[in-house]
């Protein structure tokens, strides 16, 4: 009897314990969905050289996103966590466009376009092999894998796909969205990413002339008042501690870091603008807007041991990850 009342208290402590420790295990442990989520086999891409319509497997606009979008010599698991981030994007982007009825003239009824600005960067096989030459086939096996795992999965909060927003490498911390688009996802939020400060060419600097400069402010905003001395022009910023950019004050106009990221170019939205002997020089680091997944700090993490699935649950907050099923 006594036994029996021993190897029932066992019983139970075990069942309290186990999960402790397999938390204690998965150090990005996230909140997963039971039922799966229900992605098209196929996505329609409007190419925006040729204004042609691709009907593309999801495999295969996956192994053209890789190509456009990363390094194809990272980690596979980087790449995975790459693949299943720009598919998440593309089921997003086609519910958007579906939902505000914009595949009309504009995307020719293509679910979204190649244009890496209001879409997600695509490469066509010929554009592939003209980019990379003899590494395209180098390389391609990986790239395919990555792609086939990308497919069957999904990045989801409170049950929709995520904007899972990605780019090149962060400040050393990741950026909110709100200084870039002027929204907030409580999915995006800034989390530290000190390991992109071993990218090569992490700081940056690049000069732009007076008269250039002049002409791109008086492009976004005619009205703008530039005040004679140059040192003025970008007196006032507003940044956070990694240096991403929220708002610059120009006499009597506020730019947003974001727009002004865009309106120059610029390598990177963490930066500082100095007046100096002529040229306004700009000064960056990483490289991209900053926001969500880092893939040079994604390539680091996986080197480190680290899944596709823990780099997802590091760069997105709070976010469910679940396969997808196909009719």
């Amino acid at each position: 009897m006594k036994n029996a009342v021993i190897i029932t208290l066992m019983f139970f402590l075990l069942l309290f314990l186990v999960p402790f420790l397999w938390g204690q295990n998965m150090p990005f442990s996230g909140i997963f969905a039971v039922s799966d989520y229900p992605a098209p086999e196929s996505f329609r891409v409007l190419m925006t050289e040729s204004g042609e319509v691709l009907e593309l497997s999801t495999v295969d606009y996956l192994i053209g996103c890789l190509y456009a979008q990363t390094a194809p010599g990272y980690s596979l698991e980087a790449l995975k966590a790459q693949a299943v981030a720009a598919h998440t994007y593309a089921i997003r982007l086609s519910l958007n466009n579906k939902n505000r009825n914009t595949s009309g003239d504009s995307l020719k009824d293509a679910d979204f376009s190649d244009n890496s600005v209001t879409c997600q960067p695509y490469f066509t096989e010929e554009k592939a092999r003209e980019f990379y030459g003899f590494e395209y086939e180098f390389y391609y096996n990986k790239i395919k894998e990555a792609a086939e795992y990308g497919a069957n999965y999904v990045i989801l909060y409170n049950n929709q796909p995520i904007y899972a927003v990605y780019h090149s490498v962060s400040a050393g911390i990741t950026n909110t969205p709100r200084y870039i688009w002027g929204v907030d996802f409580p999915y995006l939020k800034s989390v530290p990413s000190e390991w992109d400060r071993d990218f090569t060419n992490f700081l940056c600097t690049n000069e732009i002339t007076m008269p250039v400069m002049r002409d791109l402010l008086l492009s976004f905003d005619p009205n703008i008042i530039m005040p004679l001395d140059y040192g003025q022009w970008f007196s006032e910023y507003s940044s956070d501690n990694a240096g991403y950019v929220s708002a610059i004050s120009a006499r009597n106009l506020t730019v947003s870091g974001g727009d002004l990221w865009r309106l120059l170019n610029l390598r990177s939205a963490s930066f500082v603008i100095e007046y100096t002997e002529g040229v306004f020089v700009a000064t960056t680091k990483g490289y991209g807007h900053g926001v969500g997944l880092s893939q040079y700090g994604a390539d680091y993490m996986s080197k480190k041991g680290y899944t596709a699935q823990d780099i997802l649950e590091y760069y997105y907050t709070d976010v469910n990850i679940v396969r997808c099923s196909y009719n």
